[in-house]
């Protein structure tokens, strides 16, 4: 009787609140993860705004996830995250990074309009393209112009270039290599840094990005 009460209380689906929304932990997590602490974390750091035409977040073994080798994803006002984690950090990051992906979708106009973001994205390429050059890597078969993103970009710059290389060549140009890898990604990489403890460094680096973040969190018109 006791392992069957142990049993069905491992597969009972856990909800909690986050805003307006409801988490739901499908499967367990790590159980050195304090999931609600996470979350309420989130939730005093953000403005209200951001939680519009937020739907749900779900956390369990997710095969789209697995089968990409991601640990989380937003489709259609949705996270998915993975619940196969080994710490906070990792689950607080994802959240806040598909938060980035969220707000794209809501406030396309707002963030990319003005083309400030795109404008220095761009510029970022091309500083990284002569970088490549200069290392002796051959980059005409790739389009440093593309804002979306190209999985044949990705493979060169992962495997072709390969992490320790990319990490030393993107340094000072972007906040992180990933951030190169499309302008979706960069400014979501900056929304995480903005968030999660890179403030100084992230205007540093990107300034147009960082004013950008700065007036969506501040914003009371949107």
């Amino acid at each position: 009787m006791i392992d069957y009460i142990s049993e069905k209380v491992e597969n009972t689906t856990r909800f909690f609140k986050f805003g307006p929304i409801e988490v739901e932990e499908l499967e367990p997590v790590n159980g050195n993860v304090n999931l609600q602490a996470i979350f309420k974390s989130v939730e005093r750091s953000f403005p209200r705004h951001y939680f519009i035409d937020l739907k749900a977040v779900k956390i369990g073994n997710f095969a789209d996830l697995q089968k990409k080798n991601f640990t989380a994803l937003y489709d259609d006002g949705i996270f998915y995250i993975n619940n196969i984690q080994t710490d906070s950090q990792g689950i607080l990051n994802d959240v806040v990074h598909e938060f980035a992906h969220h707000l794209e979708r809501i406030y396309t106009d707002f963030i990319y309009g003005d083309e400030s973001i795109v404008h220095e994205f761009l510029r970022k390429r091309q500083e990284l393209n002569f970088e490549l050059r200069s290392e002796g890597y051959w980059t005409d078969d790739y389009d440093f112009d593309n804002l979306k993103y190209d999985q044949k970009f990705d493979e060169f710059m992962y495997k072709r270039i390969g992490k320790n290389m990319l990490r030393m060549v993107t340094s000072g140009i972007f906040i992180r290599p990933y951030a190169s890898i499309s302008l979706r990604e960069y400014f979501a990489t900056g929304f995480e840094a903005y968030y999660l403890g890179q403030r100084d460094a992230l205007e540093k680096i990107s300034p147009r990005l960082y004013d950008k973040i700065e007036e969506l969190h501040h914003s009371q018109k949107i």
